[in-house]
């Protein structure tokens, strides 16, 4: 992503349009507004990015897909601001620059105002805007963000770039270096005033009004500076007569535009899949999106502020090492554990910017090719949303991408290095000979292995033993003392260490994804990965969705109608279920998965699942051959639904059409990220107005390894009248899994069952316990 604080830093120097002269009166005054409006500007860019990824998540389930999908949307929209910015600052006059700018404000200040009268808030539109199952959530995402910020967001994107230019050309002579550095800093303060001071105290509705209040501020700052230039003196059209600095130097090859692009896709994959990462392995939190992006941002500034801040041969070093750690680091399993895994991804992406940014800076042109320069960035930038946000998820069954960044990144470093006579690549070491035969022979059986040669034995530990034997090479490589001039048998030894080195990564990391003897099914959409894997010797199928197992199934006919896992006999929900007084009941539940609730299904029950991905239900609720069959051996009725639980109860709701459950089971967090929408005080109002009587339950399935949401549940029951019991059962071999539950009802007799007692305890609601509504969530209060 290209902020627009990363754009035309040096526009004064490409194409000048002729210059006005300065007035004598003192402007230090305008160096001010000037600094203002663009700080005000960045900062706003980067907030109203986070309030709308927050606003529309949890109508998605909470995939980190979403952020990705409004990062391509506003990827987009810089690229458009920036040619907007080019196309002003170097076609038109300067007055009509001013002019035409602020028209431009002016429009978009109308626009919200009038969108202020239409919709809740002048960038949220209302509730028909909300999804339907029939709808794709990327385009819904692209159109929705497209309608409520569009034009805002390009007016804001515009406004480093253009800003610069004007006060370059009021001030002759002078750097707009200072401007650059305050549209960064603006950057930076927009990210992390997120999550740790506008999400905390203020709820959703009241961040986007102040959102619109300082964007109103920002018309006015940055209308003074467009209106100035209007008014100054120099109505002439911008001067291509002028020959530019270093003209007689010669034009970039097209490989060097290819090779800017590449650099600039290359970082924005990384940062867009490493988010991915990051989300699917922890939470979908907003903390979380702007640790990479702050990353991201920071690597820019550092390349592009100085060149001492850019070390190839460190960065590259600490690049390859921690790639070849992130190979092997085991899935995380403890806090502990997800912290040094978030560290460990957080280092290995701010390396690989530090590479891409910084050969981006070394091999920057002449100051008369900075605007193609910039153009190719942008463009590199966009390509990489559209790569992560669209094509992958339809070509890719798995999250590849992550892993193809690895590589592109190894890739464009080796031919940036090739690029720079004094670099590596045309110096070598005789020993580096050896050493890439070494390590080609340790990689050589994980390459037997991927082209399915079963007789060949590859232990694991071979893969321990390559990564570290990829890294001793690094070290030699990088660190060993290098002589002035390499003879052509040592640059081929470097240059062959290193592509080996390549190799090694790569087999590393995609030979799991090819080779992978206990996968039954997979398949990929927006919502993620799903995986049916057959366990052995343990005679079980399961479903997996990224890193999380969503349920078992015995492949014994004798135990194929047993719920195992979260939903077995002895868990929370399972006890509650055996305990139902007698006759027939009707059972909801949110969240499909394996589809075991079914089992507890009696002739006569009802039973209706609700289900977001549909990818699921050919493979639990299928008439004919499911993978998992609990709902086709199920004794009760079932129907499953397409949709998102919360908005099809509410549309059931508007209908008049009253579900009368005896028990609503909540079951739809993928994994340990939660959709913040099915656990807030207006959720369980409605939740309420579908229950049978005062005795009905609902069971809330709260299993996570990051988030304690006890304590949120024990709020969201006091303030809606119910009583609650919180039923905990610890790993056991037998059930495959823990699993915690939390049990609510308006009648504390529904847990009267010996059975519920003395398995849960009561959920407590005293004491400053949180509330989540429709306006207001902060997860990092219910962090572990």
């Amino acid at each position: 992503m290209v902020s627009s604080s990363e754009t035309l830093i040096c526009v004064q120097e490409d194409e000048p349009a002729a210059e006005i002269p300065a007035k004598n009166e003192s402007s230090g005054r305008w160096h001010v507004v000037y600094g203002a409006a663009i700080f005000l500007g960045a900062f706003l860019l980067f907030q109203v990015e986070l309030i709308l990824g927050k606003l529309i998540l949890p109508w998605f389930g909470g995939t980190p897909a979403v952020w990705t999908a409004c990062l391509l949307v506003f990827q987009l929209l810089l690229l458009a601001g920036y040619s907007y910015a080019r196309l002003l600052a170097f076609k038109l006059s300067a007055r009509s620059q001013g002019l035409a700018h602020l028209l431009a404000l002016g429009g978009s200040l109308l626009l919200l105002v009038f969108l202020a009268f239409v919709w809740p808030t002048p960038i949220t539109p209302g509730e028909n805007w909300r999804p339907n199952g029939a709808d794709n959530p990327t385009w819904f995402i692209v159109r929705f963000l497209l309608a409520g910020i569009g034009f805002p967001f390009l007016i804001l994107a515009t406004t480093g770039p253009l800003l610069q230019h004007w006060f370059a050309l009021e001030h002759p002579g002078r750097s707009p270096y200072r401007l650059y550095s305050l549209s960064n800093l603006g950057s930076l303060l927009g990210l992390l005033a997120y999550p740790f001071l506008l999400e905390p105290l203020l709820r959703l509705h009241a961040q986007v009004w102040l959102w619109a209040a300082l964007y109103a501020i920002f018309i006015g700052l940055c209308g003074s500076c467009a209106f100035r230039t209007y008014s100054r003196d120099g109505g002439e059209r911008a001067s291509r007569a002028v020959r530019p600095t270093g003209a007689g130097s010669a034009a970039p090859r097209p490989t060097l535009y290819l090779l800017w692009m590449g650099l600039a896709m290359c970082a924005s994959v990384f940062l867009l899949a490493t988010t991915n990462m990051i989300c699917q392995q922890v939470a979908v939190i907003p903390f979380l999106w702007v640790l990479p992006l702050s990353l991201y941002l920071v690597s820019f500034i550092l390349c592009f502020e100085s060149e001492r801040w850019y070390r190839p041969s460190v960065f590259q070093a600490l690049f390859v090492l921690l790639a070849c750690v992130a190979c092997i680091y085991p899935l995380p399993s403890s806090i502990a554990g997800y912290v040094m895994a978030l560290v460990l991804f957080s280092g290995l992406l701010f390396a690989a910017c530090m590479l891409c940014h910084g050969e981006l800076a070394r091999l920057k042109p002449e100051s008369q090719y900075l605007t193609a320069f910039y153009l190719s960035v942008s463009v590199g930038g966009a390509a990489g949303g559209i790569f992560v946000g669209i094509i992958a998820p339809r070509i890719f069954s798995d999250f590849w991408e992550f892993q193809l960044a690895l590589l592109a990144c190894c890739l464009v470093v080796i031919a940036s290095a090739a690029q720079d006579r004094k670099s590596w690549w045309h110096q070598g070491r005789r020993w580096l000979t050896f050493a890439a035969l070494t390590t080609l022979i340790l990689v050589l059986p994980a390459g037997l292995k991927i082209f399915a040669l079963k007789w060949f034995v590859f232990p694991d530990v071979s893969r321990y033993t390559a990564a570290g034997a990829a890294s001793i090479v690094t070290i030699l490589i990088f660190f060993s003392e290098r002589s002035r001039e390499g003879r052509r048998e040592e640059r081929i030894g470097v240059r062959a260490s290193m592509l080996t080195l390549l190799a090694m990564v790569g087999l590393t990391w995609i030979a799991p994804m090819i080779h992978n003897n206990m996968n039954v099914a997979q398949v990929r959409n927006f919502y993620g990965v799903l995986r049916v894997q057959n366990i052995q010797p343990n005679n079980l199928l399961r479903l997996v969705h990224g890193q999380v197992v969503h349920g078992y199934q015995s492949l014994d006919p004798e135990l194929r109608t047993r719920p195992l896992s979260y939903y077995g006999l002895n868990s929370g929900v399972g006890i509650l279920m055996r305990n139902l007084s007698p006759g027939v009941h009707r059972t909801g539940v949110i969240g499909l998965g394996t589809g075991s609730l079914a089992a507890y299904g009696r002739p006569g029950d009802y039973y209706r699942f609700y289900e977001i991905n549909e990818a699921e239900i050919p493979w639990s609720a299928a008439r004919d051959h499911p993978y998992f069959t609990f709902i086709q051996d199920s004794a009760a009725k079932v129907d499953v639904l397409v949709g998102d639980g919360r908005l099809s109860l509410e549309t059931e709701a508007a209908r008049g059409e009253f579900q009368r459950f005896d028990v609503l089971v909540l079951d739809a967090f993928s994994g340990d990220a939660i959709p913040t929408h099915l656990l807030t005080r207006e959720a369980f109002e409605i939740y309420l107005k579908h229950m049978n009587g005062p005795q009905s339950v609902i069971a809330v399935h709260i299993t996570n390894k990051v988030l304690n949401l006890a304590p949120l549940l024990g709020g969201l029951a006091k303030s809606v009248g119910l009583h609650g019991m919180h039923i905990y059962r610890p790993w056991r071999p037998e059930a495959s899994a823990s699993s915690d539950w939390v049990l609510l009802s308006r009648d504390p007799t529904a847990f009267a069952a010996p059975e519920i007692a003395q398995a849960g305890t009561p959920l407590p609601v005293e004491g400053p316990l949180p509330v989540w509504t429709d306006d207001y969530s902060n997860l990092l209060r219910v962090l572990r």
